[in-house]
C-alpha cells in the first residue's frame, strides 16, 4: 500500500510529479481551504515533504497525529520545529546537497554584479542606448578592499574562500570568535561595517538576526559602501535599506532574499543602485538533481528501516 504524504511547501512540479511515482501526494499548498484540507487528509499522513525555507511548525504537526517523519526538501534549519518533533518521536531529514557553494557562488556573483554595475550596463547595450551616449558610470574595484562577513559559518566561509582569490581583507561578525580563522573577528556588527567596504550577510534568520541591518549598520558602511544579502530578506530592515539607496547613503546593494518574497516594495525594485534575482541561491541543475534525490532516500530509507543519508534528528538513525 503507497504511503501518504503530505507536501507542504512548493517546490519544483517534477520533483513531485518523481515523488509521485512512490507515494500519494497530498498538496497542502493547493488547497484553498488548508485547515478542512488537514482536518480530513491529516490522519491518514504518514509522512511530511516540506521545503527548508517554509519548514514546519508545531501547528502542522498536530494536525497529522500519526505522521512518522518529516522529508526536508533543502539544507536550512531554521524553520524547523525539531523540539516539537523530538518529543512526538518524529524523524527529521534533510538534504546535505552542496547547496552552500551555490548560495557562496551567487554572493561573489552580486558582489561583482554591484560592483561593476553589471546588469545596468547589460541593459544600456540591450536597449540600444550605448549607440548613441558613452556609459559613464563608475564601478568599484574589489582589490585592496575590506570586506565584512556577517556569519562565518559553512556558507560564509565559503564565500571567504572565493573571495581571497580578488586580494581583499576579509573581517566577520558573529556570535563568538572561531579559534580555527585569521580573519579579524568584530563582536559589533556596526563597528565592522564602519570598517568595511563591502558587507556580505550569510547569517539564519533569528530572533537575534531579525532586523539586524537596520539604519545604524547602514550609515556605518557608509556612501561607498555595498550591501549583500545571500542570507535571509527579514534580516535587513527593507525601509532603512530603500531609504539607504534612495539618498545616497550606501552605493549600492544586491539582494537574492527579501523580507515579504516575492513581493518587493516598489521603491525598492525601482531603485537604480540594487541589483535583484528572485531567491536563486540554489537554483543550479546539479544541487537540484541532489536534492531531488536526496529527499526521496529519505523517505525510502526511512518507510525501509535503513539509515537516512540526510538524517537530523529522530528514531531509526
Amino acid at each position: 500500500m503507497s504511503k501518504d504524504i503530505l507536501l507542504a511547501a512548493n517546490i519544483p512540479a517534477d520533483h513531485v510529479a518523481y515523488y509521485e511515482e512512490f507515494y500519494t501526494i497530498h498538496r497542502l499548498m493547493a488547497a484553498e481551504d488548508k485547515e478542512a484540507f488537514l482536518a480530513e487528509v491529516g490522519p491518514r499522513i504518514d509522512a511530511v515533504l516540506t521545503s527548508g525555507v517554509r519548514g514546519f511548525n508545531k501547528d502542522l504537526l498536530d494536525a497529522l497525529p500519526n505522521v512518522k517523519m518529516v522529508s526536508v526538501w533543502g539544507a536550512g534549519l531554521q524553520a524547523l520545529d525539531l523540539d516539537t518533533a523530538r518529543e512526538r518521536g518524529i524523524a527529521v531529514t534533510n538534504t546535505p546537497d552542496n547547496s552552500k557553494i551555490a548560495v557562496a557562488e551567487l554572493g561573489v556573483g552580486l558582489l561583482l554584479a554591484a560592483c561593476r554595475w553589471i546588469p545596468d550596463g547589460d541593459n544600456v547595450v540591450k536597449s540600444g542606448r550605448w549607440e548613441s551616449e558613452s556609459y559613464s558610470r563608475l564601478g568599484t574595484g574589489l582589490a585592496g578592499k575590506k570586506c565584512g562577513i556577517v556569519a562565518m559559518g559553512t556558507i560564509g566561509r565559503a564565500v571567504a574562500k572565493r573571495l581571497e582569490a580578488f586580494d581583499l581583507t576579509i573581517s566577520y561578525f558573529g556570535p563568538r570568535k572561531k579559534d580555527d580563522l585569521a580573519y579579524t573577528y568584530f563582536d559589533d556588527v556596526e563597528k565592522m561595517a564602519e570598517d568595511s567596504d563591502f558587507l556580505i550577510l550569510c547569517c539564519p534568520e533569528t530572533d537575534g538576526t531579525r532586523g539586524l541591518i537596520d539604519a545604524a549598520v547602514l550609515k556605518a558602511l557608509g556612501e561607498d559602501g555595498i550591501l549583500v544579502n545571500i542570507a535571509r530578506g527579514k534580516v535587513v530592515d527593507e525601509d532603512a535599506l530603500t531609504e539607504a539607496l534612495e539618498l545616497g547613503g550606501i552605493k549600492a546593494a544586491a539582494c537574492d532574499v527579501f523580507a515579504d518574497e516575492p513581493r518587493v516594495p516598489k521603491r525598492l525594485r525601482n531603485s537604480d543602485r540594487l541589483v535583484a534575482v528572485p531567491h536563486i541561491g540554489t537554483q543550479l541543475s546539479d544541487v537540484r538533481q541532489k536534492r531531488k534525490e536526496l529527499a526521496l532516500a529519505n523517505l525510502q530509507a526511512f518507510f525501509a528501516g535503513e539509515p537516512m543519508p540526510g538524517f537530523i534528528c529522530g528514531p531509526n538513525a
